[in-house]
């Protein structure tokens, strides 16, 4: 037993070898490019998550910065106008798609409203009183409150028009954002409240100071602040989240990233998720799902719940890290920190597929291997003595393929002759029954001329005899007409000579420019005798819809040696349906359309109307020796040559299409040049 395994071990040392070293690092380099697909991937979405944060951050700033630039224009100027804030504030509004209003708050006390009140009513505004909602939703008379915060301007006002002299006092959030910005000095935004339009957002509150020295707010502290300038309201912008957020992401590179807006802090959303703390679905504010690339409100919609401890124990959505601080980003909102979630979505957990790719590649390399160190020996002298054997059947299938070309060829040359022999036999029975009454007719005018030179210039009775007997004037009438018919089968003789030149081109081996039309017409005028009706069989009716395609490179006797082995083929077809009498509601037709597919390649279709191709005889209409006709009738090679000249010597392609019991078509589709 020993000895036998070390025989074994021994013939295929180099085999094991090979294996273990094969697979071994077909294992190694798939981990490796295992971890660069991570590495990359977490690279790129780090990329993303930056991208998006910026962009977020960017357009918050710029709705911060917008009110303070409209705070400023308060705090510099001592009276602002409707008018000039009309002015000014749609300068601003439209290039901050995301803004859906801006505002100002005046300040009023209690002892102030009615001097307020008359002002605004001076200023155009019929019956101005200081408003609320009660419970319902209706606009009511604001109560007596020791202060007041109403809405003195709001542009665009055709949208806003009834939050003018709405008292912010009534909205406890807004109430304390606006007495955070009185008391610090600083643009603060509201948490999250429903806007005027019912739907989500922020309200920006930038307060406004008056003070005897312009540079005061910048030298002060709060205290000295609050005890040398006087507090005036706040100008405020109003932003939906969604709004905002679209606006944000809509340029950028999302695929393959979810994201979660919370509005709490980023150290409490981090302990909330690891400590469970609270749910997935508290302070949540707004989702975008990859796999959707929408933006949603809903916990439902946004899967929250996979988020939740009890799912995510075997699972971090966060796999890049195992702390969730790695898909954590921050967003600063005016004295307001939102925590934004960034994670993979379900699409991205697909890894590439170079890994396996990789790893299949190395053990298929190292299988392959072993199987032919395995198996070299043994078949080395088999493969040596199957390549002699091959080598002496290919001799012999090229000596049989010349032998069965030039059979083929002497077929088509035959049918060919047969055609000549046909087409020529009629004109020459016009020409040759015609010329015996000529003949008569030039004898009768010669005797008729020797009269009148005896009896001229009086006609005797006898040339009035001889006129009325020969028939003088039905000679004159008959004798263009006859003429006219030699000339006809004059004609024929030529065209069916030109005919047959331009089909005796079979042999040519030369790329030459061929107008193809020119050798659809040669081939149908040599198989005209057959489409010709023929005691009760009816005529064989070729229908030709030619289209417009330039000369083509090709051989030309080759490919009218395949327009006759299809039109043939389709010619039997059609006469073998007439001799069982399928055709006494129809008539035999056989299709030819010639069309440009585009600038490289040209298609012929040939169809007939007869019983069409059964499926298992189309899977061998090109084998060689393949026929369905009767012995001695059909040789099976015409379909094979003519798919061996289209495909080998053009590049082109032999299709056949056909239903059986409705039709058959070949469409040859051939290009436009081909290299000689």
């Amino acid at each position: 037993m020993i000895i036998k395994l070390m025989y074994l071990f021994k013939r295929y040392r180099a085999t094991g070898i090979v294996g273990f070293v094969g697979i071994s690092l077909s294992i190694i380099a798939t981990f490796m490019v295992h971890r660069w697909e991570i590495a990359k991937d977490r690279q790129r979405f780090e990329q993303q998550s930056m991208a998006l944060v910026g962009e977020l951050q960017r357009q918050l700033d710029s709705y911060i910065q917008l009110t303070r630039s409209v705070g400023a224009l308060f705090n510099t100027a001592k009276i602002i106008t409707k008018q000039e804030f009309q002015e000014f504030s749609n300068s601003l509004l439209p290039y901050y798609n995301g803004l859906l209003g801006l505002g100002w708050t005046e300040k009023v006390n209690a002892q102030e409203r009615q001097i307020y009140e008359q002002k605004l009513q001076t200023q155009g505004i019929i019956n101005f009183r200081i408003h609320e909602y009660d419970s319902t939703g209706n606009h009511v008379v604001a109560g007596d409150k020791p202060v007041y915060f109403p809405t003195t301007y709001f542009e665009p006002l055709d949208r806003w028009q009834d939050y003018i002299s709405w008292d912010a006092v009534s909205d406890p959030k807004r109430l304390r954002t606006i007495k955070k910005a009185e008391h610090l000095g600083v643009s603060v935004s509201t948490p999250l409240v429903q806007l005027e339009n019912g739907k989500p957002g922020f309200v920006l509150y930038s307060p406004v100071f008056t003070s005897n020295n312009l540079n005061a707010q910048n030298s002060l502290g709060s205290k000295q602040l609050n005890s040398q300038t006087k507090f005036q309201g706040v100008v405020f912008g109003i932003f939906e989240l969604q709004t905002f957020i679209e606006k944000a992401v809509a340029h950028l590179d999302l695929n393959g990233l979810d994201f979660y807006l919370y509005s709490l802090p980023e150290d409490q959303l981090d302990s909330a998720l690891n400590k469970t703390a609270i749910t997935a679905t508290e302070f949540f504010l707004i989702a975008y799902k990859a796999d959707t690339e929408t933006l949603t409100k809903s916990a439902q919609v946004a899967k929250l719940d996979i988020l939740d401890s009890s799912m995510i124990q075997s699972s971090n959505p966060c796999h890049y890290n195992n702390e969730w601080q790695f898909c954590i980003r921050s967003l600063n909102l005016a004295r307001q920190e939102l925590s934004l979630l960034v994670l993979p979505s379900a699409k991205r957990y697909i890894y590439s597929w170079r890994p396996a790719t990789v790893l299949a590649f190395g053990l298929l390399t190292t299988g392959s291997l072993m199987m032919y160190l395995l198996i070299s020996k043994q078949t080395m002298l088999k493969v040596e003595h199957k390549n002699r054997k091959l080598k002496e059947l290919l001799q012999q299938l090229k000596q049989t393929q010349l032998q069965l070309v030039q059979t083929e060829k002497m077929s088509s040359l035959g049918r060919l002759v047969a055609g000549v022999a046909h087409e020529i036999n009629n004109p020459v029975n016009f020409i040759t029954g015609n010329v015996e009454y000529a003949s008569k007719y030039c004898q009768d005018l010669l005797y008729l001329l020797d009269l009148y030179q005896t009896e001229y210039p009086v006609a005797t009775p006898d040339i009035e005899a001889v006129i009325e007997e020969i028939e003088l004037d039905f000679i004159a009438q008959d004798l263009p007409n006859l003429l006219n018919s030699m000339k006809v089968g004059g004609e024929r003789i030529h065209e069916i000579v030109l005919s047959l030149r331009n089909f005796s081109r079979l042999d040519q081996s030369v790329v030459k420019d061929v107008d193809i039309h020119t050798g659809i017409e040669s081939t149908l005028m040599i198989l005209d005798h057959q489409l010709k009706a023929h005691f009760e069989r009816p005529e064989i009716q070729v229908k030709k819809d030619y289209g417009n395609i330039p000369l083509i490179k090709c051989y030309a006797g080759q490919l009218n040696q395949v327009f006759m082995n299809i039109l043939s083929n389709a010619i039997d077809a059609l006469q073998d349906s007439m001799a069982v009498g399928k055709f006494k509601e129809r008539s035999p037709m056989i299709f030819i359309k010639t069309a440009q597919v585009d600038a490289e390649w040209i298609t012929i279709q040939i169809a007939d109307n007869g019983p069409g191709i059964a499926p298992d005889i189309q899977a061998h209409l090109f084998d060689p020796f393949f026929t369905t006709k009767p012995v001695g009738k059909g040789t099976g090679l015409g379909l094979s040559i003519s798919y061996h000249i289209v495909r080998e010597k053009h590049g082109g392609y032999l299709i056949c299409s056909s239903e059986e019991g409705k039709n058959a078509e070949f469409i040859i589709k051939l290009p436009i040049t081909i290299n000689s």
